[in-house]
């Protein structure tokens, strides 16, 4: 099934949003973007991919939402290298959600896309044991250190929704749907969101 949807995945540290995300668009046949926005993130702001994937939620500079709000006007040579490199990402973002439907996951896109009619957006959260149990299966954290790795890029991702967008990370007023996937799972949560995309945007 085809869908004109552009659908923004958050989620939390070990809940599976990737594989989510991922399910949701193979079955919508959308592309997808998680990763993939490091690379066009590092074309449009002339840093390597290397030093996004260390610095793209390192928020410890200033609030840039208003100057994002503004048409993305910046110099790399006259901002801290992480509002350059939030700024190259709204750009980004917005950039793929105007060319067609997609999913993409995390950097904020709830925040950059919400005034778009065509957006879903869904945030994932997990039960922390759950959590444990994909992030030292899948992800290779050692188990003694999973629970302490899991809070840690947390309250990354929320301190870097705080800074760069004034909003909570997780806060419900936010999204179009919560799912928590330590009760539907990875499969039953994709479900669901096809069945909302189904529902809100008649696909």
């Amino acid at each position: 099934m085809k869908s004109d949807v552009v659908i923004t995945i958050g989620r939390q540290y070990g809940s599976g949003g990737r594989l989510i995300g991922k399910a949701v668009s193979e079955k919508l046949g959308i592309p997808f973007y998680d990763k993939e926005l490091i690379d066009l993130a590092a074309k449009e702001c002339g840093y390597s991919p290397e030093f996004i994937k260390a610095n793209e939620q390192r928020s410890t500079f200033g609030f840039l939402s208003n100057l994002a709000a503004q048409g993305f006007s910046y110099s790399k040579d006259t901002l801290p290298p992480a509002d350059t490199l939030f700024i190259a990402q709204c750009k980004v973002i917005q950039d793929i959600a105007d060319k067609g439907a997609c999913v993409i996951v995390g950097r904020c896109a709830d925040y950059i896309l919400r005034d778009r009619a065509d957006a879903l957006h869904v945030f994932i959260r997990s039960d922390l044991a759950p959590a444990i149990k994909r992030v030292t299966e899948d992800y290779g954290v050692p188990a003694d250190q999973a629970e302490t790795e899991i809070k840690r890029i947390n309250k990354s991702r929320a301190a870097h929704c705080r800074r760069y967008t004034d909003r909570i990370w997780g806060a419900c007023e936010n999204y179009s749907m919560m799912l928590d996937s330590s009760l539907f799972g990875v499969d039953g949560c994709a479900r669901v969101i096809l069945a909302a995309v189904g529902e809100a945007f008649g696909q």
